[in-house]
């Protein structure tokens, strides 16, 4: 499948390719990018190319997928942002990883806002939600910047998350895109 490419004011969201892979597995073992994701663990190169094929094949699947998010103006792999479906909700995640350096910059919540309105608009979809363990604040932010609304708090994967939410039809009021 040909992944679309969507641009945002300063970021590039393309399709991942296997030669992302040296610096995704930078990204991924740094325990601090690291400290809210399942396991809690940095990861080796080896889980990295897993977790890289699993994305790109997501794709594959769903026709939708993370995107390998680069800022405009330099051309190196700052993180990840995208779409996954969630087979234990039976329901879509906007979800975003970003490397150390490009914390509390507004770039998750660009890259977030741009993958919404992907779901929306070209997927079709009516409920997107988002997951963040629960001490996260951060993330919880980017969640709320992007007009989703804390739902509950649920158990996966070994963590307490929270859960949040957001419709088309509030997502089109919050951006003015058309709901119908």
């Amino acid at each position: 499948m040909q992944v679309p490419t969507v641009e945002t004011e300063r970021l590039v969201l393309s399709g991942f390719e296997l030669h992302d892979l040296d610096e995704l597995s930078a990204i991924l073992s740094n325990p601090a990018v690291m400290r809210y994701m399942p396991g809690g663990n940095p990861f080796a190169r080896e889980r990295a190319e897993k977790t890289l094929r699993g994305i790109i094949g997501h794709w594959e699947e769903r026709g939708f997928g993370w995107w390998a998010v680069r800022r405009r103006d330099r051309p190196n792999l700052i993180g990840w942002c995208g779409l996954t479906y969630l087979e234990e909700l039976n329901e879509t995640e906007v979800a975003y990883l970003f490397d150390e350096p490009f914390w509390s910059k507004g770039l998750a919540t660009e890259a977030a806002l741009a993958s919404l309105r992907y779901g929306f608009n070209d997927v079709g979809l009516d409920t997107i939600v988002a997951l963040a363990h629960v001490d996260n604040i951060a993330s919880r932010r980017v969640m709320e910047k992007c007009g989703m609304t804390y739902v509950e708090n649920l158990q996966l994967w070994g963590l307490e998350l929270a859960k949040y939410t957001i419709s088309r039809v509030k997502h089109g009021t919050l951006t003015g895109n058309r709901t119908d």
